[in-house]
C-alpha cells in the first residue's frame, strides 16, 4: 500500500511538472465532467490532530477554496450542475461544494468561509442528533479515548483496567464501551452521562468540549438560518444508517425529510449514502421516495453517463495534500485511480 502512494505522489509529481495538470484543466474531457467534493468536518479544536482522514483543519479548508478559486473553477450549485451536465452545458472546471453529517463546526466554521467565498454549497444532513442537546455518542468516545491517552483508565462497572497508549487499546475499549451501551439499551441521557463519567476518569474538561459543541450536530435553529442565507440541505437519513429492510429504509428517509422541512428546506430530492453504504435495491427505494440522485464515498468525476443513484465525490481531508488536490481539480487523479464510471443509468 506504501508502494503504491509513493508510486501515485511521483506519477501527480510529473502531472504537475510536465504541465499535464494544467492541460487536463482546460481541456474539453475535463469540461464534459463534474468533480463532486466532500468534507466531513471542520476542527473547531484539535479533531484533525485526533482524526485526520476525516477532519479538515481550518487553515486547510482555506486553503483548498483558495486553490479552487485561484485555478479559475466554477463552483456551482448541486441541482444546477446535474442539470447542466445533462444538457451538455457545464462550464469549464465545474465543481460541487458538498459537506456530509451536518457537524457543528459547518455552522461555527465552514459556513462563514463559504459564505466569504460566495461559493454555494450543500449539506447532506442526517438529523437525530439534532433534535438532541448531546454530542454523537461513538465519535465522542474515540475522541475522549484519544484526547485521554496519556492517563490510565479503569471503569469497574463495565470490566475496563488499562493504559490507553496504543490505538489498538483503544479500539478494544471504545469496542467495550460499544458493546455494553447497545446490550443495556442506553438512552441518550444515560450515554451523555457516561461521556461525563469518561472524562471525569481521563481527566478532560467535558464541560468545555460541550461549549465548543465538538461532535455535536448543528440545530434546527442553526439550519433554518443558514438555510435562509441560500444553504442547499439535502437528504442522510435520520440515523445515520441505511436499513436493509425497505418499510424501516423510508422511514429513516421521511423522519430526515421531515426535518429538514421543519428547518425550511425545499426541492429536497437529492441523498448522501451514510458512511458510503449502498444496496443495489436503494436505487428502486429512492426513486419511491422522490429522490433524484444519490452521492457516495468512491472517488472520480461525474460524467454525462453516470449512474445517477451511485454518484462519485472526492473525499478530502488532512491527510490529502495541495498537489493531490488540485490533481482532483484538473481530473489527472481521477484518470489515475481508474474509477471514472461509464454507467447508462443517468444522463444518456
Amino acid at each position: 500500500m506504501l508502494f503504491k502512494r509513493l508510486v501515485k505522489r511521483a506519477i501527480l509529481r510529473s502531472a504537475t511538472i510536465t504541465g499535464l495538470n494544467d492541460l487536463l484543466l482546460s481541456s474539453s474531457w475535463r469540461t464534459r465532467r463534474l468533480l463532486i467534493l466532500c468534507w466531513h468536518k471542520i476542527a473547531v479544536d484539535d479533531e484533525h490532530l485526533w482524526n485526520p482522514s476525516l477532519c479538515l483543519s481550518e487553515s486547510r479548508f482555506v486553503e483548498r477554496l483558495e486553490l479552487i478559486r485561484s485555478l479559475g473553477c466554477t463552483v456551482l450549485a448541486l441541482q444546477d450542475a446535474l442539470d447542466k451536465l445533462r444538457c451538455g452545458t457545464l462550464p469549464r472546471r465545474a465543481v460541487v461544494l458538498t459537506v456530509d453529517d451536518g457537524d457543528s463546526s459547518f455552522y461555527l466554521k465552514a459556513w462563514p468561509i463559504l459564505r466569504r467565498f460566495g461559493f454555494p454549497a450543500t449539506l447532506y444532513w442526517t438529523t437525530y442528533y439534532s433534535t438532541k442537546p448531546y454530542a454523537v455518542f461513538d465519535p465522542m468516545v474515540r475522541y475522549l479515548l484519544w484526547k485521554g491517552r496519556a492517563a490510565p483508565l479503569t471503569i469497574e462497572e463495565i470490566g475496563i483496567q488499562t493504559n490507553l497508549h496504543s490505538a489498538d487499546i483503544r479500539r478494544h475499549v471504545f469496542q467495550r464501551i460499544y458493546e455494553v451501551s447497545q446490550a443495556q439499551d442506553w438512552t441518550p441521557a444515560l450515554k451523555d452521562a457516561f461521556l461525563e463519567k469518561l472524562s471525569y476518569c481521563l481527566r478532560i474538561d467535558y464541560g468545555r468540549i460541550k461549549q465548543q459543541r465538538i461532535l455535536h450536530l448543528i440545530s434546527q435553529d442553526e439550519a433554518r438560518e443558514m438555510i435562509a442565507d441560500g444553504l442547499d440541505v439535502q437528504l442522510h437519513t435520520h440515523r445515520h444508517r441505511v436499513p436493509l429492510d425497505r418499510s424501516q429504509f423510508q422511514a429513516e428517509i421521511s423522519d430526515n425529510a421531515r426535518i429538514l422541512r421543519a428547518a425550511g428546506a425545499s426541492a429536497i430530492s437529492h441523498f448522501c449514502y451514510p458512511s458510503g453504504s449502498f444496496a443495489p435495491q436503494f436505487q428502486e427505494w429512492l426513486g419511491a421516495s422522490g429522490v433524484v440522485s444519490a452521492a457516495t464515498c468512491q472517488p472520480g468525476l461525474v460524467s454525462k453517463g453516470s449512474n445517477l443513484y451511485l454518484l462519485p465525490r472526492f473525499l478530502d481531508n488532512e491527510c490529502i495534500g495541495r498537489m493531490e488536490f488540485s490533481s482532483w481539480l484538473s481530473g489527472a487523479a481521477a484518470l489515475l485511480s481508474g474509477k471514472q464510471r461509464m454507467d447508462t443509468h443517468g444522463f444518456r
